[in-house]
């Protein structure tokens, strides 16, 4: 009968912990044209396996600069309403270059569907604000 408890207690705190993830999974997105015709685009994949994927891609507008594509990945958790994202060693490679240890974010007060960096030590995602699309 203790185990039964127990267990049915580990299932439910399973099951509360992995409905509360899943609230952040999606794909969260910033696109930026200026007059300038310069493009800069965002996008944040938060997965259900606890892994994300970031691309960033850039176009200056000007005829001889070529499209800059900048990727990173690696895992991400949750400590009270604040996604914490590692990037470990292995996640690191000749195209996903960032590393996004020591990042956090979280979803902005008013709308829930805004996603907000507040600290990286990338200084161009501080302050990043992305819009779930997904």
């Amino acid at each position: 009968m203790k185990n039964d408890t127990l267990l049915l207690f580990l299932l439910l705190f399973s099951f509360t912990l992995n409905a509360q993830n899943n609230n952040y999974v999606g794909i969260y997105e910033k696109k930026i044209k200026s007059v300038k015709n310069e493009v800069f685009e965002y996008e944040l994949q938060i997965l259900s396996d606890s892994t994300f994927t970031f691309h960033f891609f850039r176009n200056l507008g000007q005829s001889i600069s070529k499209d800059e594509n900048v990727y990173g990945k690696g895992t991400w958790k949750v400590i009270k309403n604040v996604i914490h994202f590692v990037t470990n060693a292995n996640d690191l490679d000749e195209k996903h270059i960032l590393n996004f240890t020591n990042s956090s974010g979280r979803f902005d007060g008013k709308n829930k569907n805004q996603f907000r960096f507040y600290h990286s030590e990338i200084p161009w995602i501080e302050k990043l604000t992305l819009q779930k699309v997904k």
